[in-house]
């Protein structure tokens, strides 16, 4: 029996320094899982019982140690660690293998796929970029260009959060004036003038256009445009028109614009610059901010906000595409503690034509949480839901799997999501190279699912799960199975040597 038991135990060292061998050789195997050599012993049946010797060692099997490896980073968005339980679903023409190598690139079709050409595999995004869970799909990038989306496409626009400063000066309304009297005069834009009568004949003068005048300049503007009269100041500030003919002092009334009867008197001290808004002219408004927005063929245009105080707690509000004509005033009113109660729900229309052949510009203005308080104007917030188109700039891949593309305007969108799958009974997998695995009965099916659900481990982009490999371990296991190799040996040669005592015996 002496040979037997030896020769078993040659074979079986043997396969052990095979695996231990292909461990060693695989040390550096991205995902690679190390093996071990389980042994059995063997006996010969008896009919008659008793004691037993046995005849020798069986190779019961390679066992794959599915442990975890280490992580590292890499420089490739593509390279995905496992960090957890779980394998890559690759299609390889129709045939499913699985891995956990996770070094993936993009072919020349846009698939990501690794060094051997099989792609990966996962849940794609519908039309909508939204990644409904089906059938794992082959992962494709899209290059093409991202579409713009014009400001407002979406059912938003512009929204805007500011503060305007309640303690700003208040510009008179066309052709109104409170104060009391005083030496100035303040006159506004538009059909403002004087209105009376001079010897029983009524005149109106149209006075011009101004800031401030004294009474002494209003009254000489007022004297150029009526035939006949004289005009002075009296000693209360008020102008006196005088017949030239009769002496007869006219009785003059003041009108604006606005229907105002009153337009003498000192300028109020939060009276400041000219009362006719102009938007190329910031004496004429209190603040104004900007915000870039987009059209339907991508092209950014420069929207310009002004605020105009008019009243304690009310503003106008106008706005301008590019620089060109400013839309009509909007009224804003505030509470008394800094709140804005109109327009309602804080939205201005807004509408704009393009020369560049996309179609008119269409949004809303949303100052939804602006304020008024005794602070310095400020923007604290603004945003609008328009962009240019876009170009790929980058890949990025999240714990749960899910591939976002990068853009160059700034956007991102969501391709796909990988799957992983995991086994019952990993080791009944049979091994087909090249780090793949295939699927068998002893293994069981597949339970496919998105990374960090149920026993899953989740993903790390840029970065690669290394061998399981213990290069000490494998090296102490080849020292044993060295010695072990050398011991059967030695049964051999010395039940040869017992052998050739008994042939010699005479």
């Amino acid at each position: 029996m002496g040979f037997q038991q030896g020769l078993s135990g040659l074979n079986a060292a043997s396969k052990a320094l095979d695996s231990v061998g292909n461990n060693i050789a695989n040390s550096g195997t991205v995902g690679f899982k190390s093996s071990n050599t389980q042994f059995g012993d063997v006996y010969a049946a008896t009919l008659g019982g008793g004691s037993q010797v046995g005849i020798g060692v069986t190779v019961g099997g390679i066992s794959q140690q599915f442990t975890q490896g280490n992580v590292t980073v890499s420089n490739n968005p593509l390279d995905i660690a496992i960090n957890g339980q779980g394998m890559f679903r690759l299609n390889n023409n129709g045939t499913i293998t699985w891995t956990r190598n996770g070094q993936f690139n993009i072919d020349k079709n846009g698939f990501v796929v690794n060094s051997s050409g099989y792609r990966l595999t996962g849940y794609i995004a519908n039309a909508a970029n939204v990644i409904v869970p089906s059938t794992p799909a082959d992962i494709y990038i899209n290059t093409s260009d991202l579409q713009p989306q014009p400001t407002g496409n979406t059912g938003g626009g512009v929204t805007i959060g500011l503060n305007l400063d309640s303690r700003s000066s208040t510009f008179v309304p066309n052709g109104s004036l409170t104060g009391s009297a005083g030496p100035n005069l303040v006159i506004g834009a538009g059909n403002d003038g004087l209105v009376g009568t001079v010897d029983g004949v009524a005149f109106a003068a149209t006075i011009p256009n101004a800031t401030y005048l004294t009474a002494g300049a209003l009254a000489a503007a007022v004297q150029g445009v009526i035939a006949g009269v004289t005009v002075s100041v009296n000693g209360t500030g008020q102008l006196v028109i005088t017949s030239n003919t009769t002496g007869t002092t006219s009785s003059v009334v003041v009108s604006g614009g606005s229907g105002a009867t009153d337009l003498l008197g000192t300028a109020p001290a939060s009276v400041t610059g000219s009362t006719a808004f102009n938007a190329s002219d910031p004496t004429t408004y209190t603040s104004s901010t900007s915000a870039t927005v987009y059209d339907s063929l991508g092209n950014s245009h420069l929207l310009s906000m002004f605020f105009r105080k008019t009243g304690a707690n009310t503003w106008d509000a106008y706005s301008s595409l590019n620089g060109g004509t400013a839309t009509a005033a909007t009224p804003l009113t505030f509470s008394s503690t800094g709140a804005l109660t109109s327009p309602p729900a804080g939205i201005i229309a807004q509408t704009f034509p393009v020369t560049t052949g996309a179609l008119p510009l269409a949004f809303s203005l949303n100052l939804t949480g602006s304020t008024q308080y005794g602070n310095i104007f400020g923007v604290n917030a603004i945003n609008q839901d328009g962009y240019t188109s876009g170009r790929l700039a980058g890949l990025s891949i999240s714990a749960d799997g899910t591939v976002q593309g990068r853009y160059s305007n700034g956007q991102t969108r969501d391709l796909g999501q990988v799957v992983l799958g995991n086994f019952n009974n990993p080791n009944g997998l049979t091994s087909l190279g090249n780090n793949q695995w295939s699927e068998t009965a002893d293994s069981g099916q597949p339970l496919v699912g998105v990374p960090g659900s149920g026993s899953l481990g989740a993903l790390q982009s840029a970065a690669i799960e290394e061998s399981n490999v213990d290069l000490t371990a494998e090296l102490v296991s080849m020292i044993t199975q060295q010695r072990a190799y050398q011991a059967n040996a030695q049964t051999i040669k010395t039940q040869d040597q017992v052998l050739q005592t008994l042939v010699n015996l005479r």
